[in-house]
C-alpha cells in the first residue's frame, strides 16, 4: 500500500501548481494516510480535521481555521455540500498560500498551491481527485 501512495502523491506533486499534499482518513481510520515527505500538510492534526468536518460551520467562517498549525481564512465552504464537497482556504502571513480541501466518504484531500497559484486551479484538481477516489 505504501508504494501505491508514493506513486499517487508523485503524480499529484508533478502538477506545476501543487506545492504540498496530504490524504487524511475519516471515521474509524482518522490519521494521515499519505503526505509529501517533509511537507507542512503532513502535520495536520485530528483536532483540525474534527473542526473542518464538524457541523458548526459559522464559527470558523468568522475566526478562520488552522491547517497543520498554520492560521487560515476560509474563502468558500462547500465541504459538506453534496456534489461539491470542497473548501477553499488561504493561509495567513507573508508566505500566504491557497489550500483546497476535498471530502470523499473515506478521506479528506488537502492540496496547497505554490506561491502565487490561485485557489481555482487547486479547486479543479481536488474535484478531479474526489471523482477518482469515489470511482
Amino acid at each position: 500500500m505504501v508504494d501505491y501512495w508514493t506513486y499517487y502523491l508523485s503524480g499529484i506533486l508533478a502538477d506545476r501548481n501543487v506545492e504540498d499534499v496530504a490524504i487524511v482518513g475519516l471515521s474509524d481510520n482518522e490519521h494521515v494516510w499519505a503526505a509529501k515527505p517533509g511537507g507542512l500538510l503532513a502535520a495536520i492534526s485530528l483536532q483540525e480535521v474534527g473542526l473542518i468536518t464538524g457541523r458548526d460551520r459559522k464559527t470558523f467562517l468568522l475566526t478562520g481555521i488552522t491547517v497543520a498549525g498554520k492560521k487560515c481564512s476560509v474563502i468558500r465552504d462547500n465541504l459538506l455540500v453534496d456534489g461539491d464537497n470542497v473548501m477553499d482556504v488561504r493561509s495567513k502571513g507573508s508566505d500566504s498560500r491557497s489550500i483546497c480541501i476535498g471530502k470523499t466518504p473515506e478521506a479528506l484531500i488537502f492540496l496547497m498551491g505554490k506561491k502565487g497559484v490561485h485557489g481555482g486551479a487547486l479547486n479543479q484538481k481536488v474535484h478531479s481527485m474526489i471523482v477518482g477516489m469515489n470511482a
